[in-house]
Protein backbone atom coordinates (compact mmCIF):
# COMPACT_ATOMS: atom_id res chain seq x y z
CA UNK A 1 0.00 0.00 0.00
CA UNK A 2 1.20 3.51 -0.74
CA UNK A 3 1.30 6.41 1.67
CA UNK A 4 -0.63 9.59 0.96
CA UNK A 5 2.58 11.40 -0.03
CA UNK A 6 3.47 8.63 -2.50
CA UNK A 7 0.00 8.76 -4.05
CA UNK A 8 0.19 12.53 -4.39
CA UNK A 9 3.61 12.24 -6.04
CA UNK A 10 2.40 9.57 -8.50
CA UNK A 11 -0.58 11.76 -9.38
CA UNK A 12 1.72 14.73 -9.96
CA UNK A 13 3.97 12.66 -12.24
CA UNK A 14 1.04 11.28 -14.23
CA UNK A 15 -0.48 14.74 -14.69
CA UNK A 16 2.90 16.16 -15.74
CA UNK A 17 3.28 13.38 -18.31
CA UNK A 18 -0.22 14.04 -19.64
CA UNK A 19 0.51 17.77 -19.94
CA UNK A 20 3.74 17.05 -21.84
CA UNK A 21 1.93 14.70 -24.20
CA UNK A 22 -0.61 17.41 -25.05
CA UNK A 23 2.16 19.71 -26.24
CA UNK A 24 3.73 16.94 -28.32
CA UNK A 25 0.35 16.11 -29.85
CA UNK A 26 0.40 12.49 -28.75
CA UNK A 27 -2.37 10.85 -26.83
CA UNK A 28 -1.92 9.04 -23.56
CA UNK A 29 -3.39 5.57 -23.11
CA UNK A 30 -6.91 5.33 -21.65
CA UNK A 31 -5.37 3.47 -18.71
CA UNK A 32 -3.36 6.62 -17.96
CA UNK A 33 -6.54 8.65 -17.51
CA UNK A 34 -8.15 5.96 -15.37
CA UNK A 35 -5.08 5.84 -13.15
CA UNK A 36 -5.28 9.61 -12.66
CA UNK A 37 -8.96 9.37 -11.73
CA UNK A 38 -8.37 6.47 -9.33
CA UNK A 39 -5.47 8.23 -7.62
CA UNK A 40 -7.49 11.42 -7.23
CA UNK A 41 -10.32 9.43 -5.69
CA UNK A 42 -7.98 7.51 -3.36
CA UNK A 43 -6.36 10.76 -2.17
CA UNK A 44 -9.75 12.41 -1.56
CA UNK A 45 -10.99 9.38 0.38
CA UNK A 46 -7.86 9.19 2.48
CA UNK A 47 -8.04 12.89 3.37
CA UNK A 48 -11.71 12.60 4.35
CA UNK A 49 -11.03 9.50 6.44
CA UNK A 50 -8.17 11.22 8.27
CA UNK A 51 -10.41 14.17 9.12
CA UNK A 52 -12.96 11.88 10.72
CA UNK A 53 -10.50 9.86 12.81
Amino acid sequence: MFTLKEKEYMLEVLKRDKRKSLFRLRRTAPEHDRLIEKLEQMIRNERVNREHL
